[in-house]
């Protein structure tokens, strides 16, 4: 909504996401499937996806992908998304008001 903060640019990457909630951060290889694993991962893990963005430099080069979740992510999820070839950080965090 207009007004409202927004997280727009990381790490060289242009994105466009609100300033709530728990955030999973991956760079990566921007080659095909490697989101649909994530994603699908997160799933069996029962961590649902309520927004996603991808920015990328160029075609299946060097891409930042931010996940907002409902709930943050065990850290075994984490490690195993870690582990994915291709994927060369992984980071979460949590915005938004301090409870």
């Amino acid at each position: 909504m207009q007004g409202e903060p927004r997280v727009v640019f990381i790490d060289g990457f242009w994105v466009d996401v609100p300033v709530e909630g728990h955030l999973l951060l991956t760079k990566h290889q921007d080659k095909p499937g490697l989101v649909g694993r994530v994603g699908t991962l997160l799933g069996e893990h029962d961590v649902n996806i309520s927004s996603m963005q991808v920015g990328r430099l160029h075609p299946r080069g060097e891409a930042l992908m931010i996940l907002t979740l409902d709930d943050d992510v065990p850290d075994a999820v984490r490690a195993k998304i870690r582990s994915f070839a291709d994927i060369t950080a992984v980071r979460t965090a949590r915005l938004g008001n301090i409870d």
